[in-house]
């Protein structure tokens, strides 16, 4: 699952708020567990860690009511942030090598998922219309469960077809998109058209970092690379569909792998879908402001995306000149 970027000003007002919810909504006998998940590198409390859903639903709220978040989005962006991290713990699991136990994980991703719902409620309450954003919280979110079970399933099995790869992605990073964006719109008191906007927008920008993510690791050295534990993403399928791909041995890629996996046209493949989606996130935002939005925030959102898949771009282009 992606790691996406967020703005650094709101990263603390944002993890004081997480704080508050697991501090006031969590049982004191699972809350230090919870925080100590939550200073793992690459989580929200980590200095390192990367507030990805949580910042980009304030940046969605001071788009559309054209003011900063007061508490109710500050809630509301704890709860996506909540139930990104929830989802992210899921990914992990289901990553995780064969025989590893992880079931302390899975309890605390449970917890995180109950903390986030509870904060949402809260943040509805104090919303225009409070039944719609339950409704888009839960609806939004379980559409993104559906895509974690469809990576589960495509990675039990094996060999995954590229439309299927596809709508994996779409359901389970696209949807976590239009969820966090969706959900903040109705918090925010957004119309139908601006709601369906920003839906839009989430889905495509998160799909993006997704597949940037995918060709990233595709073929990573050692045994942590997308195609050495034959996951389901757009790269390892494409290659998959190569004349006599070698597989790997003992989870380790060989040079023949990798001399196989750059010629084969995988990464040139996701490329060309991450300018596609690129394309259309920014199309997103000329609507956005057509319809009379601030869109500043999800514009350097949508450029910090961008900046971090310039280098795997550059280094996709330079295997298909090699």
């Amino acid at each position: 699952m992606a790691r996406l970027p967020g703005p650094d000003k709101a990263f603390e007002p944002l993890r004081e708020q997480i704080h508050e919810v697991l501090a006031t909504r969590v049982s004191p006998s699972i809350r230090e567990d919870l925080v100590s998940l939550l200073n793992r590198p690459g989580y929200a409390f980590h200095p390192d860690g990367l507030c990805r859903a949580g910042t980009l639903a304030l940046d969605v709220h001071e788009a559309l009511a054209r003011r900063p978040a007061g508490r109710a989005g500050l809630l509301a962006a704890a709860a996506v942030e909540l139930q990104m991290e929830a989802a992210y713990v899921f990914d992990d699991v289901a990553d995780a090598a064969p025989g590893t136990v992880r079931s302390e994980d899975l309890a605390l991703a449970i917890a995180l998922m109950s903390a986030g719902a509870a904060a949402a409620a809260e943040a509805a309450a104090d919303s225009p219309n409070g039944s719609a954003a339950m409704n888009h919280f839960c609806r939004a979110y379980s559409e993104a469960c559906s895509g974690q079970a469809l990576d589960a399933t495509l990675q039990g099995r094996g060999g995954a077809s590229l439309e299927e790869a596809l709508q994996m992605t779409c359901l389970k990073a696209g949807g976590l998109g239009k969820f966090a964006t969706g959900f903040m719109a109705r918090v925010a008191g957004a119309d139908g058209d601006g709601v369906a906007l920003v839906e839009r927008f989430g889905h495509h920008a998160f799909t993006l970092a997704q597949l940037v993510d995918d060709l990233r690791d595709a073929c990573a050295p050692g045994r942590d690379s997308d195609l050495a534990q034959g996951k389901a993403t757009l790269p390892v399928a494409f290659y998959g569909r190569t004349v006599d791909s070698p597989a790997p041995a003992d989870g380790m890629l060989s040079q023949q792998i990798c001399s196989t996996y750059e010629s084969s046209g995988a990464s040139l493949y996701a490329a060309i879908l991450v300018h596609a989606y690129m394309s259309r996130a920014e199309e997103d935002l000329t609507l956005l402001v057509r319809h009379g939005y601030a869109v500043g925030g999800l514009v350097r959102f949508l450029e910090s995306v961008d900046s971090g898949a310039g280098r795997i771009l550059s280094a996709a282009r330079g295997s298909l000149v090699s």
